[in-house]
């Protein structure tokens, strides 16, 4: 008798278990374009770059340069850095030069805006 109240305690503690590992998300990221009529969005031929040379940035910059959209991350990451990281990541395969305006929202993911230097 005991050993069956174990068993069915013991199953019914691995599917909660499962149930909340399965929960937790992966942060990752997404780019919103401002509009895909923009001949940079059609032109679909984009020159990747080194995540490294990616700026990214709470503020703004004194240079000259195009928004083009918006990115914003999903998941939660679990520090600005993170959060920086994964945005160098993906504007880097599209060729953007940099994200500006970063900012925690709310929610505890962050938005910034997707730019090209003119």
């Amino acid at each position: 008798m005991l050993i069956r109240i174990l068993v069915k305690v013991f199953s019914l503690f691995t599917i909660l278990c499962l149930l909340l590992l399965g929960c937790a998300g992966v942060p990752t990221t997404r780019v919103r374009p401002y509009s895909w009529d923009d001949p940079y969005w059609k032109a679909e031929i984009y020159e990747s770059k080194d995540p490294e040379s990616v700026i990214v940035t709470e503020g703004d910059l004194y240079r000259n340069y195009r928004e083009i959209a918006t990115i914003y991350t999903e998941g939660r990451p679990k520090n600005k850095q993170e959060a920086f990281s994964l945005m160098r990541r993906l504007v880097c395969k599209f060729g953007a030069d940099a994200v500006i305006k970063v900012r925690k929202k709310k929610n505890k993911n962050y938005e910034g805006i997707v730019v090209l230097f003119n």
